[in-house]
């Protein structure tokens, strides 16, 4: 297999150059590369989307995930066609007509489910960057040393060690992934060299998000070196955690803070559960969610009045600097502060929940979408936000100004 050379990693330095500007070489291989896109017509970031697009067809490390694709569409065009057969379908007696009715439920449940997780997939794609080996420098200075992979069970071993983790912490971090503070699992390690990437996007209609985890493997120095930005507990042990707060009913006070987009109820198969999506009673119930402990830790300290545990406080060292010296350290009110300046760090940090929420109300803003629902609906994904929160954001903002 020949190499590949990335378009994107070549044209790094040139996206914001004109085509009359760009060196001979590079010139050519965008007039044969982009065809009939014409790169003067498009801006800086479309021809940079149309490079990622043209490698990530070309690239010979995503043809397992561009098969996956072929035969998800296939699928779900199947899936379509059976729907219209049995709707069409003539019903003389009663169970004639239950069973239509049966089997249409069920089709549109699975075309339900593929929509949702086509709408969920990351479509983080980015070529490898590989060292030039004509570069003097130190990474060019001998062969490379291979990566050594440790089986789920020894790496959850380790982060339990470690961390304190718990096996559905992990899976929170693979589905959020290293670029957003989680970490990368791959598999068939054992078998190759450059071992694919796991996806829980290939285990659609499945609610158990644990069991996947069986076939990872870890990256020994990322199990080593892993020091996660934030947290995670289950839903039950939410729910269980607020049990003893009088007068207070735990679920529905879990399903309020959802609404109030203060809570986010993570699924790394379908991405959200019936917290969120409550007109979908075959998804995961409430109790299956993952949440986050800086989310939970800010909403102690700004909606209860009893302090929180101090084993639950986060590793962050950088706290402690945000904090008044007056405080005494362990009293309430330090505890109330510190988790206070663990959730602000998370959710004002770029990229962050508030600065998601910023961007897409300047789209809306902007005068761009004639609906608040299209503009959720067609912005969300690239914001990396679900389109239940995304909606949220834009609930009750102001028209934007049409000239």
């Amino acid at each position: 297999m020949g190499h590949f050379d990335a378009l994107t990693l070549a044209l790094e330095e040139w996206f914001e150059t004109p085509l009359c500007d760009l060196p001979e070489a590079m010139r050519e291989r965008v007039a044969k590369e982009f065809l009939l896109q014409m790169w003067d017509e498009l801006s800086p970031d479309q021809r940079r989307h149309v490079a990622l697009q043209l490698d990530y067809q070309n690239d010979p490390a995503t043809e397992q995930d561009q098969q996956f694709w072929f035969d998800f569409i296939k699928r779900r065009d199947g899936l379509n066609a059976q729907k219209a057969e049995w709707e069409l379908v003539t019903t003389p007696t009663a169970s004639d007509k239950a069973l239509k009715e049966s089997r249409v439920k069920e089709i549109k449940k699975e075309i339900a489910s593929m929509d949702a997780q086509e709408h969920l997939a990351r479509g983080d794609y980015f070529p490898e960057r590989r060292p030039n080996a004509n570069v003097g420098d130190a990474l060019a200075k001998g062969p490379s040393v291979a990566p050594r992979y440790l089986a789920y069970p020894k790496a959850m071993h380790q982060l339990r060690e470690r961390l304190g983790a718990t096996p559905e912490e992990l899976a929170a971090w693979v589905f959020i992934g290293p670029k957003d503070g989680g970490i990368a699992a791959f598999v068939n390690a054992n078998e190759l060299e450059s071992p694919p990437r796991f996806s829980y996007s290939y285990f659609v209609g499945k609610s158990n998000y644990i069991a996947p985890l069986m076939g990872c493997w870890f990256k020994a120095d990322d199990v080593d070196q892993f020091e996660p930005i934030d947290r995670y507990i289950v839903g039950a042990a939410l729910i269980q955690r607020w049990s003893n707060r009088p007068g207070l009913h735990p679920a529905a006070f879990v399903h309020a803070k959802i609404a109030e987009s203060r809570l986010l109820d993570i699924h790394p198969i379908y991405g959200g559960t019936q917290g969120t999506f409550s007109e979908r009673p075959d998804w995961p119930s409430l109790e299956s969610g993952l949440f986050s402990l800086a989310h939970i830790m800010q909403i102690e300290a700004e909606d209860f009045e009893a302090s929180i545990e101090p084993d639950a406080l986060p590793r962050a060292d950088d706290i402690a600097a945000n904090l008044q010296p007056e405080i005494t350290v362990g009293s309430p009110e330090w505890r109330k502060q510190t988790a206070l300046s663990a959730a602000n760090a998370l959710h004002d940090k770029p990229g962050g929940s508030r600065d998601k929420k910023r961007q897409i109300r300047e789209i809306w803003a902007s005068g761009k979408y004639t609906s608040r629902d299209l503009c959720a609906e067609q912005e969300c994904a690239a914001l990396n936000m679900s389109i239940s929160v995304a909606r949220r954001a834009l609930y009750k903002t102001p028209e934007p100004s049409r000239c």
